[in-house]
């Protein structure tokens, strides 16, 4: 049967039906019926590749070659582990004396340099006439690339729907702490300050009740951020300044990131033109990152973050978050940012946040992407459109 698929005939004509009378087996080897299996081979959708026992591939219809982004040229009378080692992982030939085959699902490296996600159904071919005696295999494929990207956003908006509601008990949470802080908060500032009322300036006693004071005023300033941020988001897009939203974002975890040794260093351009944006959610984008560039230190050095905001152009607002930790990968940033789940890098967060950070610019309008600077220091480089 190999030898009949390589050589298959043209249809040059209609085919004749089968004489009433003649022969099964004479019409199932006749030129008219292979021209019409050849037809039928070459005509449909899904991608056919055929090799013989002897591991060499004979056929592959047309589908396969427009799949697969080979000429029949290129693979006829090749190694058939050429086509079975381009999958990720390679395919396995089916084992046993049935024809039923295995249907896996795998990557196929293209030509074109970019992987196809397919769906390949590995068959035994037997033929009837001559006990069941094996004459080759049969890979019939499907292109589900499509299919595997949906499965990816479904995959990546049921994470953020878990990470939501993480974030809304959270809330909740620290709702409550907050309200159960801030009762004796008031006292605490109320009593400093009839205490700094009744002591002259030159007491010794007036210095330490002016700390007290003024500590408390920072508790409750950082009470009512803590309150603000456990608020449900809202999709309000106003006129916002970038620093201001950096510098909440820092309020809120600044003091976490230099408790864990890690100096922060602020270069944040004045008059940067406004841009329209949603305050919460820029807080969040903020957050994420500094939390990437926070889990990446290295015990053996003094690390460091950076946070810089410029302007590219006075349509462009531009912020570097830049940290000396992990470096990233050379091959990590390309797809670091497309839609979709993510791994996490070596001590870079939990991969939740690469598709937060991605899905927040989005909305915004805005673009993210990631380097290696020749030093070593990663950057992570956001760029938003201005009002």
């Amino acid at each position: 049967m190999s030898d009949s698929i390589s050589s298959m005939p043209r249809l040059d004509g209609p085919i004749p039906p089968r004489q009433s009378g003649a022969p099964l087996e004479r019409y199932e080897h006749s030129p008219e019926h292979l021209r019409y299996q050849a037809l039928l081979l070459n005509n449909v959708r899904d991608a056919v590749v055929v090799w013989d026992t002897h591991g060499k591939i004979t056929y592959m219809n047309p589908a396969a070659q427009v799949l697969f982004a080979w000429g029949i040229e290129d693979w006829l009378n090749m190694p058939v582990d050429i086509y079975l080692n381009s999958f990720i992982p390679p395919l396995l030939i089916p084992a046993g004396e049935g024809t039923g085959g295995l249907r896996r699902e795998r990557q196929f490296n293209c030509r074109t340099g970019t992987p196809i996600w397919v769906s390949s159904h590995v068959y035994a071919l037997r033929d009837p006439g001559a006990g069941g005696r094996l004459i080759g295999y049969m890979d019939v494929c499907r292109d589900i690339t499509e299919n595997k990207k949906m499965e990816a956003r479904v995959q990546t908006v049921q994470t953020q729907l878990i990470h939501a509601a993480r974030l809304a008990a959270i809330g909740e949470l620290a709702s409550g702490v907050a309200h159960h802080i801030n009762n004796p908060l008031t006292t605490i500032i109320a009593e400093a300050q009839i205490l700094l009322h009744s002591l002259p300036p030159d007491h010794p006693a007036y210095d330490s009740a002016e700390a007290i004071e003024t500590a408390g005023w920072r508790m409750q300033a950082a009470v009512q951020r803590l309150l603000d941020f456990s608020r449900p988001a809202t999709d309000m897009i106003e006129s916002l300044d970038v620093n201001e939203t950096i510098l909440s974002s820092l309020e809120l975890i600044g003091d976490q990131i230099r408790l864990g040794g890690v100096q922060i260093q602020l270069e944040l351009a004045e008059s940067l033109p406004r841009i329209n944006g949603n305050v919460r959610q820029l807080v969040e984008l903020w957050l994420n990152l500094l939390m990437l560039s926070h889990w990446s230190g290295i015990d053996s050095r003094q690390n460091c973050i950076k946070i810089k905001s410029s302007t590219t152009s006075p349509e462009r607002v531009q912020v570097e978050i830049i940290d000396n930790g992990e470096p990233v990968q050379p091959d990590q940033p390309i797809t670091l940012y497309e839609a979709g789940p993510k791994k996490s890098w070596r001590g870079r967060g939990t991969g939740v946040e690469f598709a937060l950070c991605h899905e927040i610019l989005r909305m915004h309008r805005g673009e993210i992407n990631s380097e290696s600077a020749s030093n070593g220091d990663t950057i992570f480089r956001v760029t938003l459109p201005a009002a």
